[in-house]
């Protein structure tokens, strides 16, 4: 049954993914082939040498560009010039333009009248006897016509224009736009709304996974979804911001006085949005990769059978290690592909950037070579599992819990809660003190008054009874080896004991092994060894010599 919900979830969520897939795209394509033309217009090639016919061939000795003039926000038609020039002539131009356009908006009544006039058999274009601009040959050449035949052409087209622009101001043209625009606002709003909604309704939730997974399966799960979400939610507000950009370009667009904004948002988005969508599209593959590595230890650890029980824990701390140095490499190669791409995008040529780098890359390599010593080291800690984050080790003189590993360095967290930051290439002898196992080393101090066989009598049971004991029989590995009388000093009997515990429990047990003890001796009335001398004194010889009987 936990399968069979599992199946459903996943289902749902991939359905989900391609259906936010399909929304963003239909409103991408619906968006840019619902534009005005301006847009196809904004990325069209700056030379003429791949644009002109070569029946009428360029002097490029001389490089040439091409701007066009708009109406309405609306590209009319297109211009060449040096680029010295150019500028400032589409300026003069498309100066005249909104002047004769703002003439015949306020003479509602008055025709469009355009006259071609010739001035050193170069045409001239006039609308109604206002001068617009004269027709060069490299502007005729741009279309495969002659100068004449263009400004012909010119003077039906920039006719039709201006009579579509006064045709479209009109009243019941505008509220037929305001209707549009309005439709188009709702339809953006309840797009919107259920991008926010169909997510957080179908979104599988990590407590959903089964009972009989093993808790590092669910821990690499847990780490995946998290992931996946965050993956999720940067691709929901991606396309919230889509959706809305769009919508508002495609309202600026339906209005005369608004294609103006319209072409100052969309030149703004052609600058930044190819090393955005680069920088987006990095942190989504830096996050895959997390997902892909855990995915892979997940499906390692699955088929795994034969790893006892025992080791899960030991297992689970060095997926730890494994996993985040992996990921901190995978994050690093990733960024580094993202920013050389984005380089290129901006036309940065990294060539000699690479060159550079790797040339730093040698002088670097040969300065720092403790770095790769501590590099190397590193990578056969992890590879061979000498320790890894949550044992307890100790490196020379140095003793505590492993609180972070990298390639370079292994830091340690003594008892008091100093951090110890350790270069990997010093680590050279490790005690590791929780691999696998641990062992709780027990003296326990008997007087010499007491019977040594009754005092380890009651040790046995003591031991006997505590490993079954329901609360700690899980960190007791083995039996408790009762080794006997260990050894002699000036105040006590020493009788040792070994407890073999799960890694990083000797101390609890050990703490609790004492408790118990200490409480057996107290009822059976077994003094242990004071920790203090004691001093006898002696009035006479016949007082000394009944002590000493």
């Amino acid at each position: 049954m936990i399968d069979k919900q599992r199946l459903i979830q996943q289902v749902k969520s991939r359905l989900l993914a391609i259906l936010s897939l399909f929304l963003l795209t239909l409103i991408v394509t619906i968006g840019i082939s619902s534009l005005s033309p301006v847009s196809a217009q904004l990325f069209l090639p700056q030379t003429l040498e791949n644009t002109l016919p070569e029946i009428f061939p360029l002097d490029t000795e001389k490089e040439t560009s091409v701007e066009w003039i708009r109406l309405d926000g609306k590209p009319l038609f297109p211009i060449v010039g040096g680029e010295e020039e150019l500028s400032q002539r589409v300026r003069e131009v498309q100066k005249n333009l909104w002047d004769i356009q703002k003439y015949y908006l306020n003479s509602p009544d008055r025709e469009v009248e355009i006259e071609i006039r010739t001035s050193q058999s170069l045409p001239i274009l006039y609308v109604s006897d206002r001068y617009l601009l004269s027709i060069t040959h490299l502007d005729a050449r741009l279309q495969g016509s002659d100068p004449t035949t263009y400004s012909e052409t010119l003077q039906e087209k920039i006719s039709n224009a201006l009579k579509a622009s006064k045709a479209e101001r009109q009243p019941q043209q505008m509220r037929k736009k305001a209707r549009r625009g309005i439709i188009i606002f709702i339809v953006v709003a309840l797009v919107s709304l259920a991008l926010n909604i169909l997510p957080a309704k179908f979104a599988r939730s990590p407590s959903s996974q089964p009972f009989d997974e093993p808790p590092i399966a669910t821990r690499l799960n847990q780490r995946q979804y998290r992931n996946l979400s965050a993956i999720r939610r940067i691709l929901r507000q991606l396309s919230q911001i889509a959706l809305w950009t769009i919508g508002t370009l495609l309202i600026l667009s339906l209005f005369p006085q608004t294609r103006f904004w319209q072409i100052t948002i969309l030149e703004g988005i052609k600058s930044y949005l190819l090393v955005g969508a680069i920088l987006i599209l990095t942190y989504v593959f830096v996050r895959l990769s997390y997902v892909l590595i855990d995915r892979s230890i997940a499906a390692f650890i699955q088929s795994a059978e034969l790893i006892p029980k025992r080791s899960t824990q030991r297992l689970q701390q060095r997926i730890s290690t494994i996993s985040s140095v992996t990921k901190s490499i995978s994050t690093i190669f990733l960024s580094i592909i993202g920013i050389l791409l984005a380089l290129v995008s901006l036309g940065v040529n990294i060539a000699p950037l690479l060159a550079g780098a790797g040339l730093i890359g040698v002088a670097i390599s040969l300065a720092s070579q403790n770095l790769i010593k501590d590099a190397i080291n590193g990578f056969l800690i992890l590879a061979e599992d000498q320790y890894a984050v949550g044992d307890v080790i100790g490196v020379g003189n140095v003793f505590g819990l492993v609180e972070n590993i990298s390639l370079r360095m292994t830091q340690l967290r003594d008892t008091e809660q100093r951090l110890i930051t350790i270069p990997n290439s010093e680590v050279k002898i490790v005690s590791n003190l929780s691999s696998l196992r641990s062992q709780a080393d027990i003296k326990i101090p008997l007087s010499y008054r007491v019977n040594i066989d009754e005092a380890i009598a009651l040790i046995e049971q003591v031991s006997e009874d505590f490993a079954e004991d329901a609360n700690w029989k899980e960190y007791i590995l083995e039996k408790p080896q009762i080794l006997g009388l260990d050894e002699f000093t000036d105040r006590a009997a020493i009788v040792r004991v070994w407890i073999t515990t799960q890694p990083l429990k000797q101390w609890d047990v050990g703490r609790e092994f004492r408790r118990r003890i200490k409480r057996a001796c107290d009822r059976a009335e077994i003094p242990l060894a004071l920790g203090r001398e004691e001093v006898w004194l002696l009035s006479n010889k016949d007082d000394a010599s009944s002590i000493v009987k």
